[in-house]
């Protein structure tokens, strides 16, 4: 992503932005809802440095506070948040991004600080000028000589140590290079080119009519990556009849058998069992949300989409959920996770997660799997899938599950049906990975099928 230039209005850029990471540090809020609500309100010059400024700093906080400890007399960490996001903010200025110039990001950052917090303004005042004066962009990671290839990739990518010690075990150094790479980076948007709204390319006519360029993807056959333009704006996006699918989510659901009905157990936001229908995968779904907001949204998506008619939206919680067992070919788990696959869009979480959270949210996986095996008929199969990349989230969920009752196995997806680059991301064990990319998100999925009568 190229960095806006700051102009007149980087002032107001950099309060926004402070007051975004303060609540991101403070009251373990995400971003990207609150740029896209601060967005709103700004022209388009004024979002991009918005979103550069906040992006930047959380991507690049764990280097940040290595760099910034050289110029601190107590670990970051023990500072006052509001302290610690400002320091963040004006590092990720001055280390990060090349066409700030050093005087702006540094008095900037201290006008905003004072509008939140005049007390800290000293602070850092004080610590940006000496990082200013001392480091050279981009901020150096001075490590000495024999320290672990794990801890010079946690500090280089800004990713913490315990997770990159599980991707270079399970993906091995390139491969873990890549995915932590492609973290650093602005995710593109994929489209699902839902035939119900016309042909793919009479779509992508009418989105290139108002400015949004975009290309077929590789992973899936309805994805549309998009180029160039607002498309967030764009009425299709906005209304809900076009939604927003990653590209290797839509192929994900390529690995499901096709069916009449499609149980979807966690269905909201709706772009998978909307991809399952646009694709035929399913010809109906029951979708069930257990939020009443959420489920509201899955509807007038469903609504704007033309499928209302199609799908069964229930409210209700996924591991109870009020259908009759025993009775459905085909289920569809995307179960809450801890989102290691998704740090580019949500890069707060990498600042948050700690590996031992990882064992509470498995234990709400298995709930969630063994209600959703007890819907599944003889024959039918159930597709568990997350957007993590850990195996305590995904195969020793399914593991565990399995080994506490007969009667299912798990079962690998067939190859032939899977796009290519999903299908090469299929490992002996019919565990599909994918790895977080420069043209998608990180996923896993595992298929389990209940012994026919």
């Amino acid at each position: 992503m190229t960095t806006p230039a700051a102009g007149p209005s980087a002032r107001s850029a950099r309060a926004l932005a402070l007051g975004i990471l303060l609540r991101v540090e403070r009251d373990g809020a995400h971003a990207a809802p609150l740029l896209d609500a601060r967005c709103v309100e700004l022209p388009p010059r004024d979002r991009d440095l918005l979103r550069a400024l906040v992006k930047r700093t959380l991507r690049g906080a764990i280097r940040l506070d290595h760099v910034l400890a050289r110029h601190l007399d107590r670990p970051a960490d023990r500072l006052d948040p509001a302290v610690r996001s400002a320091l963040r903010l004006g590092a990720a200025q001055l280390l990060l991004m090349d066409r700030i110039p050093k005087h702006a990001a540094v008095a900037g950052t201290v006008e905003a600080v004072k509008e939140m917090s005049p007390r800290a303004a000293g602070l850092v005042n004080a610590v940006l000028r000496r990082v200013a004066a001392e480091e050279e962009r981009p901020g150096q990671v001075v490590l000495p000589d024999g320290t672990p290839l794990c801890l010079r990739l946690a500090l280089e990518f800004s990713h913490p140590e315990w997770l990159v010690r599980r991707w270079l075990l399970d993906l091995g150094e390139e491969g873990a290079r890549a995915a932590l790479a492609a973290d650093q980076a602005d995710a593109p948007v994929d489209l699902l080119a839902d035939p119900r709204l016309g042909p793919t390319m009479a779509i992508r006519a009418r989105l290139a009519a108002d400015g949004v360029e975009t290309e077929p993807s590789p992973w899936a056959p309805l994805a549309l990556t998009v180029v160039s333009g607002e498309v967030a704006r764009h009425p299709l996006v906005r209304s809900g009849a076009l939604a927003v699918v990653d590209a290797a989510a839509q192929a994900m659901v390529e690995a499901l058998p096709r069916a009449e009905i499609l149980v979807d157990l966690t269905a909201a936001p709706g772009g998978k069992c909307r991809t399952c229908l646009a694709r035929g995968i399913a010809r109906r779904v029951v979708a069930l949300e257990k939020a009443a907001f959420r489920a509201a949204r899955l509807s007038a998506n469903l609504d704007a989409s033309g499928r209302r008619g199609e799908v069964l939206v229930v409210r209700a919680d996924a591991g109870r959920p009020p259908l009759p067992q025993g009775r459905f070919e085909s289920v569809l788990l995307d179960a809450p996770c801890s989102g290691t696959g998704t740090l580019r869009k949500s890069p707060e979480i990498r600042l948050r997660l700690r590996e031992a959270d990882l064992v509470a949210s498995a234990a709400v996986q298995r709930r969630l799997l063994a209600a959703g095996l007890r819907l599944l008929a003889p024959g039918g199969t159930l597709a568990y899938m997350t957007c993590s990349l850990e195996p305590e989230e995904n195969e020793r969920v399914v593991e565990s599950v399995l080994a506490e009752g007969a009667g299912f196995e798990s079962v690998p997806p067939d190859p032939a049906r899977l796009p290519a680059p999903l299908a090469a991301c299929l490992r002996p064990s019919g565990l599909l990975r994918v790895p977080p990319g420069a043209t998608n998100d990180g996923f896993s999925l595992l298929l389990v099928r209940r012994a026919p009568a």
